[in-house]
């Protein structure tokens, strides 16, 4: 039932019918998603090595920020310490313990980036 207007068929656009202009700029990278288990093994390995860098920095970084309060509980001078009228558990959890976090942040994101290199280069590699 139409109204006058042509209707052209409508066209089923495919992943495999697009431009190679649009497609993935690794060569490999339909791999990944293939029948075989190498791209299985790939995506497994590079997971293992993410979240081995996300705990490689989560276990500091939790040490960290729970090391000074966890000793100004179970030591109570530690938490009445004063420098110069000011106490130290401010000074600690002020400004002391940013410095380090973002050290962990940037070690982390140099890690990943070195991890996504590494993938890639085995995704070229093939």
């Amino acid at each position: 039932m139409s109204d006058g207007v042509d209707e052209k068929p409508r066209e089923i656009i495919r992943f495999s019918d697009r431009p190679t202009s649009q497609r993935s700029s690794s060569p490999a990278s339909g791999d990944l998603f293939g029948e075989d288990d190498y791209g299985r093994v790939l995506l497994t390995s590079l997971i293992r090595a993410q979240l081995g860098a996300t705990l490689s920095i989560l276990i500091p970084a939790a040490a960290l920020l729970l090391l000074y309060p966890s000793m100004a509980v179970l030591i109570p001078a530690v938490a009445r310490a004063r420098l110069d009228g000011v106490p130290v558990t401010l000074l600690v959890l002020g400004g002391g313990i940013y410095p380090p976090l973002v050290l962990l942040g940037f070690w982390y994101v140099r890690r990943a980036q070195r991890i996504e290199r590494h993938f890639a280069s085995l995704l070229k590699d093939q």
